[in-house]
């Protein structure tokens, strides 16, 4: 016979229930903090646990002490009595039996707090939450029978819909339904926290401001701290995989990327902390490749006007319209890293030059560099040529998303003959002729021949 169909013939056996005496019925009155939550006793559980199974296992009688700890037991601690049919029978049995508020108020106060849906007999225990809930008064009476709380994971996740219709959070919308405070924040609140976060990852983004509004609301606290850190991942998705291969507009990018980068940190140089978020992670490179394209030609147009740069703004674009660049990361000088901070802000991320390396560091220099994963290319701003590094060169190639680099570093180094066939040997490239795309088409073949992929001189043209 089924645990249901028992309760409901009477059949459950039911161990002899203690007598409650006046004390049992004060210290029962202490227990139960002033919101309607009961507490949790500070003990070790694990010798409650341990010892009621054994009693029950035996036939014996548990003590007055353990019957009014054991619910506090059922899932966390070892041994849990939710595995342990017998024992569980009995804890829910008398329950349903003494029909009183402190055993039913400690039942869904545990509930609330460990609640997950794959939880072992959470089946068994919804059942009796649902069904008594009226013996333990408000709000347990209009929680089990208006929102339905106690009856598993799909009731949470129409409340989660609910909860967002009304722009509130997980905890905010569990207390105004009538939900302690004290229990708000607790595995419930988790789950329909999550069940949000999974919604909103299959609601199409309309405006992205107003998506990262939602998502701020969600899961922000007043502190700026995460209300439920555990579901930081499931954030990031929510904010980012419905845009799929769509590339939102400029702003929306760096609305985005800043709230992100914010709290986990530039994915191309904090890595352990997007483990697990490829995907996410994936597309934030490609937005902040483009983002580091843009400050680039940006800044360098500034501390270093010349009419060239458009032409090497589209070609580069052009590469990473195809997808070809895996990274980009920029290098200033004192006056490029002053402007770039004024302009992109002082959080805004580039390495720097440090005094060392034959090259003298002067007004306006400033290197563009790209992983095309077949090779590196570190792009000098003017004087300085194109250098590239095939992934099979003996020269070691520069890394990316470093903070400080000397001038050796970033280039490579230039043979005594300087005549154009030389230079093109090592993998260097000056840049002369851009008007006739001149050093375009010799790089553009060059990456064609470590790429396998070839750009068209249209898809680089300035119109």
């Amino acid at each position: 016979m089924s645990f249901r169909a028992a309760f409901a013939s009477g059949t459950v056996p039911l161990l002899p229930m203690p007598e409650t005496t006046s004390v049992g019925r004060l210290v029962s009155a202490l227990s139960a903090v002033s919101d309607g939550a009961a507490a949790k006793p500070a003990l070790d559980l694990n010798v409650v646990a341990d010892r009621f199974v054994h009693q029950v296992g035996r036939g014996h009688e548990p003590t007055v002490g353990d019957w009014n700890k054991i619910i506090w037991c059922i899932w966390t601690t070892e041994p849990a009595i939710a595995d342990h049919d017998n024992a569980l029978d009995a804890v829910l049995a008398r329950v349903a039996r003494m029909r009183r508020k402190r055993p039913y108020r400690q039942l869904a106060s545990v509930y609330l707090t460990e609640f997950a849906p794959d939880r072992p007999r959470l089946d068994r225990i919804s059942y009796v939450l649902s069904s008594f809930a009226p013996v333990a008064g408000e709000p347990w009476t209009s929680l089990g029978a208006r929102y339905d709380l106690f009856n598993g994971a799909a009731p949470i996740v129409q409340l989660a819909r609910v909860a967002l219709g009304k722009q509130a959070n997980a905890q905010a919308f569990l207390e105004q339904i009538g939900v302690p405070g004290s229990l708000a924040g607790g595995g419930l609140a988790g789950f329909l926290h999550g069940a949000g976060l999974t919604i909103l990852q299959g609601t199409p983004i309309t405006v992205a401001s107003e998506r990262v509004d939602i998502i701020r609301r969600w899961c922000v606290g007043p502190d700026s701290k995460l209300l439920f850190p555990d579901w930081r991942k499931e954030m990031a998705r929510a904010l980012t995989l419905p845009f799929g291969n769509t590339i939102p507009v400029q702003a929306d990018r760096d609305l985005i990327t800043n709230f992100l980068v914010g709290r986990f940190g530039d994915p191309r140089i904090n890595r352990a902390a997007w483990i697990g978020l490829d995907d996410v992670a994936e597309i934030l490179k490609r937005w902040l490749t483009e983002q580091s394209l843009r400050q680039f030609f940006d800044v360098v147009d500034r501390i270093a006007p010349d009419g060239a740069w458009k032409y090497r703004r589209k070609f580069w674009l052009a590469f990473h319209n195809h997808g070809l660049i895996k990274n980009a990361w920029v290098v200033f000088g004192e006056d490029g890293a002053a402007e770039a901070r004024r302009a992109f802000g002082r959080e805004a991320l580039f390495g720097v030059f440090n005094s060392s390396g034959r090259k003298n560091i002067q007004k306006g220099h400033a290197v563009l560099l790209l992983d095309f994963g077949q090779c590196i290319v570190a792009d000098w701003s003017y004087n300085g040529f194109c250098n590239i590094w095939p992934n099979n060169s003996p020269a070691k190639p520069p890394s990316l998303n470093l903070s400080r680099y000397s001038s050796d570093e970033v280039r490579r180094r230039v043979p005594t003959e300087r005549t154009e066939q030389s230079l093109t040997r090592h993998d260097i490239f000056g840049h002369g002729g851009s008007e006739n795309y001149v050093w375009q088409n010799r790089v553009a073949g060059r990456l064609r021949e470590l790429t396998g992929v070839r750009i068209q001189q249209s898809e680089y043209t300035v119109r």
